[in-house]
């Protein structure tokens, strides 16, 4: 609840508290973007639901593609229009590619060229 942050405000100003006074609880707006971050244990991805802890319902899943490998961590991001959306990390093996003899020219722009 908010309650507790303005309790422990307003102690520490009256000096009720120990220690230096805290600044006034700073809350995440939810006009925008809210995500949540879970880790090995925490999720589990079946064919089409992610079931997180209990503070998330089970979000079905429409596949935009397959995963390469079992994933190590997946972040809820929930939109302002109460969309979500799931990004998931994975561990993959890099891929060698071929050898060829064309060149590679990167723009580091004027100023770094000056230096």
């Amino acid at each position: 609840m908010v309650i507790r942050p303005y309790q422990n405000f307003f102690s520490s100003t009256k000096g009720h508290r120990k220690g230096q006074a805290i600044k006034p609880p700073k809350f995440k707006s939810r006009k925008s973007k809210q995500t949540a971050r879970f880790t090995l244990r925490g999720f589990k991805v079946y064919q089409h639901k992610v079931p997180s802890n209990a503070k998330i319902e089970k979000l079905k899943i429409i596949w935009s593609r397959e995963l390469p490998t079992a994933p190590s961590s997946v972040t809820v991001i929930q939109d302002s229009a109460n969309g979500y959306f799931l990004s998931f990390v994975v561990k993959i093996n890099p891929e060698i590619l071929p050898k060829t003899d064309n060149s590679v020219g990167i723009d580091l722009d004027i100023k770094t060229f000056a230096k």
